[in-house]
């Protein structure tokens, strides 16, 4: 693995402050002004609203951190699949001999380097403020708060890849995200509600992402759990992510320099 190669996509991003602060905002931000209003309404009316904190609260905010972080992730996956091209630097890239291959390969890790400090943070956020604001409410377990934090980290990573391979197929930064926000929260969640589809629905990642989800207290965004066989919903996962980054890596490969 070429770190020198990893390290200069992650600068790529780590350059564009628009993407890191609206990433920022949507991984860190949402989560803190849902905490600070929902503890703003129970100190203002405690007997109407309960506290911000608890494992409801954790449960809530993991709902938001996992929907505002899977923007961010396409943001993010968008932008770092069709960054070469549209600054005009790919065929330079290409003229050094560097394998497209190796090109294409270092694309994902150094965007989760971009990327994963950011809802890392948001979710110490959203624990911490579980624990701060819970009140008489029961607090989450230590165990209950890692596997939340490993279940938003493989949904939001999920994300990513798949719209850094989508994105660097179509070379389209507006339609990879445009088509990635839409299909995620929109026609996903339709498709499951759709009865006689029957298995077929086990195909639809967001059911895939439900069932690995560590605890039922801790589903996302859109979770009608159609997969009931956790390898299945891994399997699916992973062919998910395969197709989108064979296709962006063939692309790349055979792009024109």
């Amino acid at each position: 693995m070429n770190w020198r190669m990893i390290n200069a996509e992650w600068l790529k991003l780590r350059r564009r402050r628009g993407l890191f602060w609206w990433s920022l905002g949507l991984s860190v931000g949402v989560v803190a002004v849902v905490f600070g209003v929902i503890e703003g309404l129970h100190l203002a009316n405690p007997a109407q609203h309960g506290p911000a904190g608890g494992l409801t609260g954790l449960t809530r905010g993991l709902i938001g951190l996992s929907s505002a972080g899977a923007v961010a992730a396409i943001l993010i996956g968008a932008f770092a699949g069709t960054a070469d091209v549209s600054a005009g630097v790919f065929r330079d890239l290409v003229a050094t001999g560097r394998s497209r291959w190796e090109l294409f390969a270092a694309r994902l890790p150094g965007a989760l380097m971009f990327f994963l400090p950011m809802i890392t943070l948001g979710y110490i956020v959203v624990a911490a403020c579980s624990l701060v604001f819970r009140g008489s409410m029961p607090a989450a377990s230590a165990s209950v708060i890692a596997q939340g934090y490993g279940w938003v980290v493989l949904s939001t990573g999920f994300d990513l890849a798949v719209a850094l391979g989508f994105a660097s197929f179509t070379n389209s930064r507006a339609t990879t995200i445009a088509v990635l926000i839409g299909w995620q929260f929109i026609a996903s969640p339709l498709l499951l509600q759709v009865s006689w589809l029957g298995s077929v629905r086990q195909l639809i990642f967001n059911s895939a992402l439900a069932r690995l989800n560590p605890a039922p207290a801790l589903e996302g965004p859109g979770s009608t759990t159609v997969t009931h066989n956790a390898a299945v919903a891994a399997v699916v996962l992973v062919v998910w992510v395969a197709i989108m980054l064979v296709a962006g890596g063939w692309r790349t490969v055979t792009r024109d320099a």
